[in-house]
This record gives structure tokens, C-alpha cells and sequence, in this order.
């Protein structure tokens, strides 16, 4: 498909399911960066510091197991039995919620 074939950002967008603004960042981007200008790009903000691993190490022990004495996770249980934090591991879980 080609974007710059005259038609307008909202009727791509429309026909890929995406949005108005990743269409114009694409219109932007391509000319000079061709297809390596369609990746997305570093984002602000500090860098991740919990790994995939340890993501799916907390999520897989969160629905496997039961702490002792308890009918179920808190995060700050799990953060413990996990060596994250609780605000760490609250995140995780909000992010498998959606």
C-alpha cells in the first residue's frame, strides 16, 4: 500500500486499523529514513529495569503457587518471595490485567 497515493491520513488509518498520527508519523519518517523509519523509536523516560524473565518468573509464580498461610498473593508478599518490589510486581500484574 502505498501512503503517499493522495489519500488522506484518516482514510489510511482507517483501512490499516490504526491511528491518524501513527499514519503521519509514517508519512514523515519514510521519505528519509525508508523502511527503518517505520520501527519504532527509543522513548523517553529511563530505561526498563526488571527483564522479560523476571516478568514471567512473577507471573508464573503469582498463578502457580500460594504464599503460606494466606489464601493468595499481595504484592508485597509476592515481592519478597520474588526480590522485586511491591510496586514492581503491582505492575506486572496490571499490565496481565488488561
Amino acid at each position: 500500500m502505498e501512503v503517499a497515493a493522495g489519500r488522506s491520513d484518516t482514510t489510511v488509518s482507517a483501512e490499516l486499523g490504526t491511528t491518524r498520527a501513527a499514519v503521519g508519523k509514517w508519512r514523515k519518517r519514510l521519505p528519509g529514513k525508508g523502511l527503518e523509519g517505520l520501527l519504532d523509536e527509543p522513548r523517553q523516560g529511563a530505561p526498563r529495569q526488571i527483564g522479560d524473565g523476571d516478568v514471567e518468573r512473577v507471573a508464573v509464580a503469582t498463578l502457580k503457587s500460594l504464599p503460606c498461610a494466606a489464601t493468595h498473593w499481595s504484592p508485597r508478599s509476592m515481592g519478597a518471595k520474588s526480590g522485586t518490589s511491591a510496586a514492581t510486581v503491582a505492575r506486572i500484574w496490571q499490565a496481565f490485567r488488561a
